[in-house]
């Protein structure tokens, strides 16, 4: 961070790899681990350099401390479902929050590169099997990955959000050359997403995109009336297109919507404690509470990031996500664009930092909607962390350490 060199973002393709296996996943979460360290090492260096107050890198410190504290959780844990879960989580908003945009545009190019050896393993299971169809793909994601990753919608967050990154890194891109390898990585990611069949997965990949690209184009170029009517004719076009993915398994999406509620009558409205509290991070009461609602095939979690957190920590938990969710949209809004000239058609000539940030938040939003977005992957809680923190990356400041 200030004007360290970006060297350790490499590990962020190398922990993606490793976790495509049971037997390399202790490597991976070095991996993860040894990165978050050197960030917060870095940032530590930059406020020394720059004389900073004892309390700013003191705090620092202390982040730090907490972190190399939990090196055994993080790199040895089996339950993902502890306080070790925000610890990653947080670092990263922190880590985000501080990043200039310059060092943002290298993080998202290392982010999109690690979707590479997740292209590069499926291809060769899909070679080595001769059947190249989705259904395949996602039949050997539980073969071989499931017990290192977790179910497959981790595969589908953790590629939206890669996906997401290649695509901005193409749009950021000066060369020919680079423009071409992220766009390839773009699509190499898409498939992937389509293969994990997660419908959450699968439109938010295009809505993060276009929505910023369209509200930003139209900003300036039409009346209000005009900005709200063209606006609310592509919603439409949008909601008909996203209705088509949903409709043919809306079953499903019934009987998660009853497993979020249920999860919140049993673990938050049970009584006063739980209230307040939750249930805490142990999820087998609720699971066993819940089973009615998938019976035998119990998620074990609530398929919804507001209900889990209600469930499992009760109001308080419930205060503490909705102040999150203020400070993404607080910083979203001071990042919005008060340029009145009109953006260029061409994402590739005229994609702002603003449009990168609300696009990676919007596909946030989407994921924490349709399934429990923190649970069990300790990449996504990074990447959690990180998206959030873009939202808070002060536009000014980046311009001027960049």
């Amino acid at each position: 961070m200030g004007s360290t060199p970006a060297f350790e973002d490499a590990l962020i393709p190398i922990t993606v790899a490793l976790h495509l296996s049971q037997s390399t996943r202790e490597l991976g979460l070095i991996s993860l681990f040894s990165w978050i360290v050197l960030k917060l090492l870095g940032r530590i260096r930059f406020q020394l350099r720059q004389s900073a107050p004892k309390d700013t890198w003191l705090s620092w410190c202390v982040v730090l401390a907490l972190v190399l504290l939990q090196a055994r959780n993080i790199i040895l844990r089996e339950d993902y479902r502890g306080p070790v879960m925000f610890l990653l989580i947080g670092s990263g908003l922190l880590i985000g929050s501080q990043l200039t945009q310059r060092q943002w545009r290298v993080l998202l190019a290392w982010m999109g590169l690690a979707i590479a050896p997740i292209a590069l393993f499926f291809a060769a299971q899909l070679s080595a099997t001769g059947d190249w169809s989705l259904q395949n793909l996602f039949d050997l994601y539980y073969a071989s990955v499931q017990r290192s990753m977790g179910s497959i919608n981790r595969l589908a967050t953790l590629t939206t959000f890669l996906t997401l990154a290649a695509w901005y890194s193409s749009t950021q891109a000066r060369s020919p050359w680079w423009k071409g390898l992220h766009l390839t990585l773009t699509a190499c990611g898409y498939w992937v997403v389509l293969g994990t069949d997660s419908r959450m997965a699968i439109l938010a990949v295009p809505l993060a995109i276009g929505l910023p690209w369209l509200i930003l184009r139209v900003q300036h170029r039409l009346t209000q009336r005009q900005c709200v009517l063209s606006l609310l004719g592509v919603g439409g076009l949008l909601g008909a297109a996203a209705w088509s993915v949903i409709a043919p398994d809306i079953g499903s999406d019934t009987m998660r919507v009853r497993m979020a509620s249920c999860w919140i009558r049993r673990g938050m409205l049970k009584s006063g404690e739980r209230l307040w509290m939750g249930s805490g991070y142990d999820t087998s009461g609720l699971r066993e509470a819940c089973e009615s609602v998938r019976p035998g095939l119990s998620f074990g979690h609530a398929h919804n990031t507001l209900a889990q957190i209600a469930g499992n920590h009760g109001v308080l938990g419930l205060i503490v996500l909705l102040a999150l969710t203020g400070l993404i949209l607080q910083g979203l809004w001071r990042q919005r664009r008060t340029d009145s000239t009109p953006l260029s058609w061409s994402p590739w000539d005229a994609t702002t930092w603003s449009e990168i940030s609300l696009g990676l938040n919007l596909a946030l939003l989407g994921c924490a909607l349709a399934t429990t977005v923190q649970e069990f992957s300790p990449v996504n809680q990074l990447l959690i962390g990180l998206v959030a923190g873009a939202a808070c990356v002060n536009p000014e400041e980046s311009r001027i350490q960049a």
